[in-house]
Protein backbone atom coordinates (compact mmCIF):
# COMPACT_ATOMS: atom_id res chain seq x y z
CA UNK A 1 0.00 0.00 0.00
CA UNK A 2 2.85 2.34 -0.28
CA UNK A 3 3.71 2.23 3.64
CA UNK A 4 7.27 3.96 4.32
CA UNK A 5 9.64 5.30 6.62
CA UNK A 6 8.82 8.57 8.10
CA UNK A 7 5.53 8.56 6.90
CA UNK A 8 2.33 10.43 9.18
CA UNK A 9 -0.47 7.90 8.55
CA UNK A 10 -4.01 8.59 9.98
CA UNK A 11 -6.15 4.83 10.74
CA UNK A 12 -9.73 4.95 10.82
CA UNK A 13 -11.22 2.44 13.44
CA UNK A 14 -8.34 1.16 14.65
CA UNK A 15 -9.75 -1.06 17.44
CA UNK A 16 -7.27 -2.51 20.14
CA UNK A 17 -4.54 -1.55 17.91
CA UNK A 18 -3.76 -4.98 15.03
CA UNK A 19 -3.11 -2.75 12.35
CA UNK A 20 -1.65 -0.06 14.28
CA UNK A 21 1.63 -1.70 15.39
CA UNK A 22 2.61 -3.20 12.14
CA UNK A 23 2.09 0.53 10.52
CA UNK A 24 4.05 1.94 13.72
CA UNK A 25 7.18 -0.59 12.70
CA UNK A 26 6.81 0.28 9.13
CA UNK A 27 6.72 4.69 9.43
CA UNK A 28 9.55 4.09 12.11
CA UNK A 29 10.62 6.32 14.93
CA UNK A 30 10.76 9.31 12.31
CA UNK A 31 6.64 8.71 11.34
CA UNK A 32 3.98 8.74 13.45
CA UNK A 33 0.19 6.95 13.27
CA UNK A 34 -2.98 8.84 14.64
CA UNK A 35 -4.85 5.82 15.66
CA UNK A 36 -8.65 6.61 15.12
CA UNK A 37 -11.95 5.13 17.00
CA UNK A 38 -14.81 6.21 18.17
CA UNK A 39 -14.65 3.96 21.16
CA UNK A 40 -12.64 5.33 24.15
CA UNK A 41 -11.93 1.99 25.60
CA UNK A 42 -10.41 0.32 22.77
CA UNK A 43 -8.02 3.06 22.14
CA UNK A 44 -7.12 3.04 26.04
CA UNK A 45 -5.79 -0.52 24.72
CA UNK A 46 -3.55 1.09 22.13
CA UNK A 47 -2.16 4.01 24.95
CA UNK A 48 -1.23 0.91 27.28
CA UNK A 49 0.24 -1.51 24.87
CA UNK A 50 2.11 1.51 23.40
CA UNK A 51 3.51 2.50 27.05
CA UNK A 52 4.25 -1.18 28.02
CA UNK A 53 6.65 -1.03 24.87
CA UNK A 54 7.51 1.94 24.95
CA UNK A 55 6.64 2.90 21.50
CA UNK A 56 6.95 6.92 20.94
CA UNK A 57 5.20 6.90 17.32
CA UNK A 58 1.57 5.79 18.02
CA UNK A 59 -1.21 8.94 19.22
CA UNK A 60 -4.44 7.96 20.08
CA UNK A 61 -7.33 9.94 18.69
CA UNK A 62 -11.41 9.74 19.47
CA UNK A 63 -13.40 10.45 16.31
CA UNK A 64 -16.93 10.78 15.17
CA UNK A 65 -18.78 8.80 13.37
CA UNK A 66 -18.83 11.37 10.72
CA UNK A 67 -15.34 12.37 11.32
CA UNK A 68 -12.15 10.97 12.88
CA UNK A 69 -11.12 14.87 14.25
CA UNK A 70 -7.35 13.95 13.25
CA UNK A 71 -5.59 16.22 15.09
CA UNK A 72 -2.95 17.17 11.93
CA UNK A 73 -3.66 18.32 8.08
CA UNK A 74 -1.14 16.64 5.36
CA UNK A 75 -1.34 13.55 6.40
CA UNK A 76 0.69 11.08 4.31
CA UNK A 77 -1.95 8.76 4.07
CA UNK A 78 -5.23 7.30 5.87
CA UNK A 79 -6.06 3.45 6.14
CA UNK A 80 -8.92 1.98 7.16
CA UNK A 81 -8.92 -2.01 7.65
CA UNK A 82 -11.78 -3.67 8.31
CA UNK A 83 -13.82 -0.40 8.99
CA UNK A 84 -15.54 0.67 6.05
CA UNK A 85 -19.02 -1.94 5.88
CA UNK A 86 -19.24 -0.47 9.67
CA UNK A 87 -19.98 3.38 8.14
CA UNK A 88 -23.09 4.64 9.18
CA UNK A 89 -22.82 7.44 6.52
CA UNK A 90 -19.86 6.50 4.29
CA UNK A 91 -20.42 9.27 1.77
CA UNK A 92 -19.97 12.03 4.56
CA UNK A 93 -17.38 10.27 6.26
CA UNK A 94 -14.64 10.19 3.06
CA UNK A 95 -15.74 13.77 2.25
CA UNK A 96 -14.36 14.52 5.94
CA UNK A 97 -11.52 12.55 5.22
CA UNK A 98 -10.40 15.18 2.69
CA UNK A 99 -9.03 17.74 4.86
CA UNK A 100 -6.87 15.82 6.30
CA UNK A 101 -4.85 14.43 3.23
CA UNK A 102 -1.64 16.32 1.85
CA UNK A 103 -2.52 16.54 -1.64
CA UNK A 104 -1.73 13.26 -3.59
CA UNK A 105 -2.12 11.34 -0.28
CA UNK A 106 -4.39 8.47 -0.30
CA UNK A 107 -6.82 6.67 1.57
CA UNK A 108 -6.06 2.94 1.56
CA UNK A 109 -9.57 0.71 2.17
CA UNK A 110 -8.69 -3.06 3.14
CA UNK A 111 -12.22 -5.07 4.19
CA UNK A 112 -13.70 -8.29 3.12
CA UNK A 113 -14.66 -9.24 0.02
CA UNK A 114 -18.58 -10.96 0.71
CA UNK A 115 -18.45 -12.25 -2.86
CA UNK A 116 -15.03 -14.82 -1.78
CA UNK A 117 -16.58 -15.50 1.80
CA UNK A 118 -19.29 -17.30 0.75
CA UNK A 119 -23.33 -17.14 2.30
CA UNK A 120 -23.88 -15.45 5.57
CA UNK A 121 -21.39 -12.49 4.83
CA UNK A 122 -24.08 -10.55 3.77
CA UNK A 123 -22.52 -7.56 6.27
CA UNK A 124 -19.71 -6.77 3.96
CA UNK A 125 -19.75 -4.55 0.91
CA UNK A 126 -19.36 -5.74 -2.52
CA UNK A 127 -16.61 -3.88 -5.01
CA UNK A 128 -19.57 -2.41 -6.88
CA UNK A 129 -21.13 -1.22 -3.37
CA UNK A 130 -18.16 0.28 -2.09
CA UNK A 131 -16.96 1.52 -5.16
CA UNK A 132 -20.01 3.23 -5.89
CA UNK A 133 -20.39 5.18 -2.46
CA UNK A 134 -16.01 6.21 -2.67
CA UNK A 135 -17.07 7.47 -6.00
CA UNK A 136 -19.96 10.03 -4.52
CA UNK A 137 -17.61 11.15 -1.77
CA UNK A 138 -15.26 13.10 -5.07
CA UNK A 139 -12.54 9.82 -5.17
CA UNK A 140 -11.31 7.68 -7.80
CA UNK A 141 -9.68 4.42 -7.67
CA UNK A 142 -6.14 4.23 -8.01
CA UNK A 143 -5.78 0.22 -7.55
CA UNK A 144 -7.68 -2.37 -6.91
CA UNK A 145 -5.92 -5.62 -5.15
CA UNK A 146 -7.64 -9.26 -4.86
CA UNK A 147 -4.81 -11.08 -3.76
CA UNK A 148 -5.51 -11.73 -0.95
CA UNK A 149 -7.13 -15.13 0.14
CA UNK A 150 -10.79 -13.37 0.86
CA UNK A 151 -10.02 -8.95 1.24
CA UNK A 152 -10.04 -6.70 -0.73
CA UNK A 153 -7.33 -3.95 -1.00
CA UNK A 154 -8.93 -0.58 -2.36
CA UNK A 155 -6.59 2.62 -2.76
CA UNK A 156 -8.48 5.89 -3.34
CA UNK A 157 -7.23 9.28 -4.01
CA UNK A 158 -9.39 12.83 -3.79
CA UNK A 159 -10.54 14.00 -7.30
CA UNK A 160 -8.81 17.22 -7.17
CA UNK A 161 -11.06 20.02 -8.08
CA UNK A 162 -9.63 23.81 -8.97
Amino acid sequence: IGVKNGMVIGEVGAGEGYFTFHLSKRVGPEGRIYANDIKKSVLNSVEEESQEKNIQNISVVQGETEDPLFPEKDLDMIVMMMVYHDLKKPVIFFKNLKKYLKQGANVVVIDRDPDRWGQGWDHFMTIEAIMDSVKKSDYELVRLETFLEKDNIYIFKPIETY
